[in-house]
């Protein structure tokens, strides 16, 4: 288990020790390799057929309810006003623009109803959903802190690495658009700071937990990953 005398010795090594960087730095290789993985490369190059997209997108689509619900949680149990209104906000992004091109997405594409309404969920999915869904329930400020962290800093980092080619169908480009913009990543830098001063609140058996769930976090984005790209 990553402890916090871990931390500490990895801090005392560096100029400006952070905590997000180093809580990446022990989620390698899984970080890296989620954060270059070739789906977004094919999707970005226009080399991922719509239907693959589209089947991407249904599985992706799975986790915002229970991201929702994660983010619902935080709200509840943020220690200030402050953090209320920016993760509030986020939440209405989430629901309204995030929500609006994945609806559009499967009109576009064909996505059939019941493939709407009642997905066949991968086994990696689903992992994620319910690690999602636990730390929901189970997890104190900073492990939700954590899962943010992992799922929209991986997000910002592919969409700003990739190159997009000329004449990308428009519903690709909006995706990439979503986790590429000075909103996003004023968004992700807030997260980072928040855990960063979180984490030095946390007692060791909390901040072991919330190391964990970083760590699980990122696995758990490898998994589905490598799980929806196409063979």
């Amino acid at each position: 288990m990553t402890t916090r005398a871990d931390w500490n010795a990895w801090a005392a090594q560096q100029d400006a020790p952070r905590l997000t960087d180093w809580l990446r730095e022990i989620s390698e290789p899984d970080w890296s390799v989620t954060v270059n993985h070739p789906l977004f490369d094919a999707m970005a190059e226009g080399r991922l057929s719509g239907d693959d997209f589209a089947a991407y997108m249904v599985q992706d689509y799975g986790f915002v309810d229970p991201f929702t619900a994660l983010i619902g949680f935080a709200i509840g149990r943020a220690p200030s006003m402050e953090d209320r209104v920016v993760l509030g906000q986020f939440m209405g992004m989430l629901t309204s623009d995030e929500n609006s091109t994945f609806q559009r997405t499967f009109e576009a594409f064909g996505v059939p109803a019941a493939q709407r309404e009642a997905p066949d969920y991968l086994p990696e999915t689903r992992a994620f959903q319910a690690l999602l869904q636990e730390t929901g329930r189970a997890g104190g400020y900073a492990e939700i802190l954590a899962a943010l962290v992992v799922t929209e800093w991986i997000y910002l980092e592919w969409a700003l690495r990739v190159t997009r080619v000329e004449g990308l169908h428009p519903l690709v480009g909006e995706w990439i658009d979503l986790h590429d913009n000075p909103a996003f990543q004023e968004f992700v830098a807030w997260l980072r700071r928040r855990l960063d001063e979180e984490g030095e609140r946390l007692d060791d058996a909390a901040f072991a937990r919330m190391a964990e769930c970083f760590r699980e976090t990122v696995a758990r984005e490898r998994a589905f990953h490598d799980a929806v790209m196409p063979r």
